[in-house]
């Protein structure tokens, strides 16, 4: 098996807003950007459907891309039995080209299964006793990389205090 590189350090917190902030001004993250009522084409929630969006923020720390997840749906979920209060980590996020190859390696059954689009789906898995978080394998396409790359694009030439938390525009993906 390859090597599966974490590329997203994920947490769940009841104001994206003001983690972001946070993470700006403890760890020199950013600029962040705001995803409000993010769909998905389908979302399951331990094999049965459930509907979800959800409000993120997204930024890179270094190599890291650090995401800020607040829920908007049912509980208990993926992300837990209610909201947390704060900001709490939830999962290791990984590209990988293959999600069913992938997943046979997780040991067990996805806890979540999403599809963002006809190309890019999620799952995730509960490695908690293993790897202390949950791992989010995520389909390593196009339409992926262009989250991952805006972040890391962002950083270039950022002076760390204009904008620190902005919209996500569609030309920027």
């Amino acid at each position: 098996m390859n090597p599966l590189i974490i590329r997203q350090m994920g947490y769940v917190t009841d104001d994206i807003e003001a983690s972001a902030l946070v993470w700006v001004k403890t760890m020199g993250a950013g600029p962040f950007f705001i995803l409000p009522d993010m769909g998905f084409q389908s979302w399951t929630y331990l094999g049965e459907p459930q509907e979800m969006t959800l409000d993120i923020a997204f930024g890179q720390v270094g190599d890291m891309m650090i995401e800020l997840i607040r829920p908007n749906g049912p509980w208990p979920n993926v992300y837990g039995k209610s909201m947390p209060r704060g900001c709490v980590p939830h999962h290791h996020g990984v590209l990988v080209e293959d999600v069913e190859a992938s997943a046979r390696s997780m040991g067990g059954e996805a806890v979540t299964r999403a599809e963002l689009s006809a190309e890019t789906e999620l799952r995730y898995f509960d490695c908690r006793n293993q790897t202390g978080l949950f791992i989010e394998l995520i389909t390593d396409n196009e339409e992926s990389r262009g989250f991952f790359a805006a972040a890391i694009e962002a950083t270039n030439g950022w002076d760390g205090k204009t904008g620190p938390v902005r919209p996500f525009l569609p030309s920027e993906n």
